[in-house]
């Protein structure tokens, strides 16, 4: 990285360069000026390449929402029924203004939700998650993938809190996140179908071009092969995988489910799509409780890590708790953390604070 001051002394000799040029020109030796402007355009010329050289180096941020179902549950209210402590969509709020107003701050390129937005696929509970992530709309790109609770709820009679959720696809998401808004974003980049269901975005970070793409629960054969082209259509794009069900908590690729809809867990989605293509580097999950990571090499010998989070086992449903990637470009890395902006805290054992090595550089 440059030295500041270099920068600062070099933007100083311009009022003498002017005048030195101003004199000659009063003095009519106007094939003396010839040198002055060379040099004035040799140093105009450094002071914009060391300008580029800070803004490519400039690191960005990717935040990760975990599950927050527990944050939206007015249906059968589990949560308030676990942790005694009422309504807990506050600490959805707190996610997302806490990447509003941290966006300058941090320069969050772009935040994701791992799914489980609401509990139980309920109007009242997408209100919830509604009014949480508009508060982000104009500040900070973001985009969604469903869980299993996101669709499919149907109750049971075991007991007042017993239902089942993932019965079928059917969800009220595209009602509370239509794909007519966000198809209006310049960072929308399409869908599987008519549906929000899956979906990509792009963004463009220090001079690198990055991809979300978006998958529903237990991703459909045909909505994987939709994927997989939409990857390999985008060679120039640097890709992050966003479902909600993949790994476990041993750092194991899944490979069954217990829920009536049809599709592939995590072990099929690396089999038909991610380790396939070569500008794939991460997926990110939630679904299992807990924190696990995996870096697993694809078809072409690049790196992919796996990272798995989600803590609504934790007090108040999660309390909050997140995790952000501070993407280094000139180190090629990407620093992880967890953080709480409730309890302004952060998480530092090694599962839940760490670096992934990811070449970025030219």
């Amino acid at each position: 990285m440059s030295n500041p001051d270099s920068t600062s002394s070099t933007r100083s000799c311009w009022p003498r360069f002017a005048t030195e040029l101003t004199d000659r020109v009063v003095a009519g030796s106007l094939a003396d000026m010839f040198p002055i402007l060379r040099r004035c355009l040799l140093v105009g010329l450094v002071v914009w390449l060391l300008g580029q050289q800070l803004h490519a180096a400039k690191p960005f941020t990717i935040v990760v929402l975990p599950d927050t179902q527990c944050y939206c549950d007015t249906r059968v209210k589990y949560a308030a029924h676990k942790w005694k402590n009422g309504d807990l969509r506050r600490y959805f709020f707190k996610q997302t203004e806490w990447a509003r107003d941290n966006q300058e701050r941090l320069n969050i390129a772009f935040l994701v939700h791992e799914g489980d937005i609401v509990q139980t696929d309920y109007p009242e509970e997408w209100k919830i998650a509604k009014e949480a992530m508009t508060k982000l709309d104009g500040k900070v790109p973001y985009c969604l993938c469903l869980g299993n609770h996101d669709m499919g709820f149907r109750k049971t009679d075991q007991s007042k809190l017993s239902y089942k959720s993932a019965e079928n696809r059917k969800t009220h998401f595209n009602r509370y996140f239509p794909r007519s808004k966000y198809a209006k974003t310049k960072e929308f980049g399409g869908t599987f179908d008519e549906s929000h269901d899956n979906s990509w975005y792009h963004f463009e970070q220090a001079g690198l071009k990055f991809m979300i793409v978006a998958l529903e629960f237990k991703p459909r054969d045909e909505v994987l092969a939709w994927a997989g082209d939409v990857v390999k259509t985008h060679p120039e794009h640097r890709v992050i995988v966003l479902t909600h069900s993949y790994l476990d908590s041993k750092s194991k690729r899944r490979t069954r489910s217990g829920y009536a809809v049809k599709g592939n867990p995590g072990e099929q989605i690396w089999q038909k799509l991610v380790r396939k293509h070569e500008n794939i580097f991460m997926v990110l999950c939630g679904h299992v409780i807990g924190e696990a990571r995996l870096t697993s090499t694809g078809d072409h010998g690049n790196a992919v890590h796996q990272l798995l989070s989600d803590y609504q086992a934790m007090n108040n449903g999660g309390e909050s708790w997140l995790r952000y990637m501070v993407f280094h470009p000139d180190r090629d890395k990407i620093e992880v953390f967890t953080y709480n902006p409730a309890l302004d805290k952060f998480r530092d054992q090694p599962s839940s604070r760490f670096d992934l090595d990811y070449r970025m550089s030219k």
